[in-house]
């Protein structure tokens, strides 16, 4: 069902920084308890005078089909919750395509009974503490609404990395409804998540490319043009290029900036399931 909680963060910055993210099929729901957040408008990224926009304390962003980026104040404290879209569509009977490429005030889009719960987190004083309650809210209602024979604790397991969702999603696809064809299947799948099969799995390949690239870091064995074979691209500026589409810099960029940069905070969350079985 959740893809993933990032923990409260803290900006130490003198002034703030920038916060990255890459291209996501996830709807989001992030809460600001401390500080301000500001996304950044269009392909700005980084300049000075970038035009953003300020978000309120309780937010949803919908799946992101080009990286973002948000200015953060110094001392911001925030969490992130990110549902996989069929899960966010089955709990919340709000649909992914109606999200995509939105940032909005979470009152203009989660239904009162979510509404309410994630509200009340505000008032919780630790991270454990907020998501038991959450997760134990939406469990519930998982329970009464989900349609697709998954258990909530599948899910989880199935949600582990994308590669491995993708996986289950086109084998529920596959045995689903009457068809049973590849189109009927794709169609299945487009429903459920508003991406095409051949979009997520351009974004499975950018996922493992991450984590290729943080292997071979971790062995001192950085080679690009080997990473670009092994991952089946045509050759080296295939592999910069699709880098580029998906998270806005290029391999060497987004090396330096794992190692080096806060910025790049959302790459070693999302980098830490590389350890996970």
């Amino acid at each position: 069902m959740v893809m993933g909680a990032v923990e409260s963060k803290s900006v130490q910055a003198k002034a703030g920084h920038w916060s990255h993210f890459p291209v996501s099929i996830t709807c989001t729901i992030s809460w600001i308890f401390q500080g301000e957040v500001e996304v950044v408008k269009g392909d700005w990224f980084t300049q000075p005078d970038a035009q953003r926009q300020r978000m309120s304390r309780l937010i949803v962003s919908g799946p992101q089909t080009q990286p973002c980026t948000t200015w953060d104040t110094k001392g911001t404290r925030g969490l992130m919750v990110m549902f996989y879209p069929d899960a966010w569509q089955e709990i919340t009977g709000v649909t992914v395509e109606s999200l995509k490429n939105q940032v909005r005030d979470a009152s203009t889009v989660l239904p009162p009974w979510l509404l309410e719960r994630c509200e009340r987190l505000f008032s919780m004083t630790t991270d454990e503490a907020r998501l038991n309650d959450l997760y134990a809210s939406v469990a519930e209602v998982w329970m009464r609404r989900s349609s697709n024979g998954f258990s909530l604790s599948a899910h989880a397991v199935a949600a582990k990395r994308l590669g491995h969702w993708t996986q289950a999603l086109a084998l529920r696809a596959l045995t689903s409804g009457a068809g049973r064809s590849l189109r009927q299947s794709e169609r299945r799948i487009k429903q459920w998540t508003g991406w095409s099969m051949r979009k997520l799995n351009g974004l499975v390949r950018g996922e493992a490319t991450l984590f290729a690239v943080l292997q071979a870091m971790s062995e001192d064995k950085l080679d690009w043009a080997q990473i670009a074979l092994d991952l089946g691209f045509s050759d080296q500026s295939h592999l910069v290029r699709e880098t580029k589409r998906l998270t806005g810099f290029s391999p060497e960029a987004l090396r330096h900036g794992l190692l080096y940069e806060e910025s790049f905070w959302a790459y070693r969350a999302w980098s830490q399931l590389l350890n996970q079985p």
